[in-house]
């Protein structure tokens, strides 16, 4: 049985697919495409590894780290080519400014003490960090809820933009908010934002660090 926390379930599983990670997903591929040859790439709760195996065609400094230390050596084996890490997101081993480019994906909702988790991405960024959540407050989440109940998927807050943007520290700025309101990439590519966070699946936010 495939659990939802078990990340191949948003990339191979059908039930994955139908929950809107595809659509997910290329919103994240968009903004991790940008980045340089040259530019330092993390990736915080990175499980598998499978963001890295996408970052590394672009930068060749790509790290990924995860507080799930047993998902750790499929990462390894699958991409080479990056580092590896256990963490913990409320205290990041990394000096600050480590980074150009930090992704949070699906990870602050587990986290206890996410505000401080995001202070720490902030912290180690020195251009640009993005963060996706589930809309917990939402009509599709509550619905889902249901049937499969906030905790018994691991997930400890209810978050939004709103919520993340209110914890941004000094010098830092939201340049980019976009919403994912159905499975299809190409459906939600034609809806934009225009059906809210209340109609919608997960929120990405896109915060850049102001010269």
């Amino acid at each position: 049985m495939v659990e939802l926390n078990d990340q191949n379930f948003y990339y191979r599983d059908l039930r994955g697919r139908l929950l809107g990670n595809k659509a997910r997903e290329q919103l994240i591929v968009e903004e991790v495409a940008k980045l340089e040859r040259n530019e330092f790439f993390l990736e915080v709760g990175c499980a598998q590894g499978h963001f890295e195996g996408i970052a590394r065609r672009f930068s060749q400094n790509v790290f990924g780290g995860d507080f799930a230390f047993e998902k750790l050596p499929l990462a390894k084996k699958n991409f080479p080519g990056c580092r590896f890490v256990g963490i913990n997101a409320e205290r990041l081993p990394f000096k600050s400014n480590s980074f150009d480019f930090v992704l949070c994906t699906e990870v602050l909702e587990h986290v206890p003490k996410w505000r401080l988790a995001l202070k720490e991405l902030q912290r180690v960024s020195r251009k640009r960090v993005l963060v996706t959540v589930p809309l917990e407050k939402g009509f599709f989440w509550k619905v889902l809820s249901k049937f499969r109940g906030m905790q018994s998927r691991g997930h400890l807050h209810m978050l939004d933009s709103l919520d993340l943007e209110a914890g941004l520290g000094r010098g830092w700025k939201a340049v980019k908010r976009k919403i994912v309101a159905t499975p299809s990439r190409r459906l939600n590519r034609l809806l934009g934002n225009g059906l809210g966070e209340r109609l919608a699946m997960y929120s990405m936010l896109l915060f850049e660090k102001r010269s």
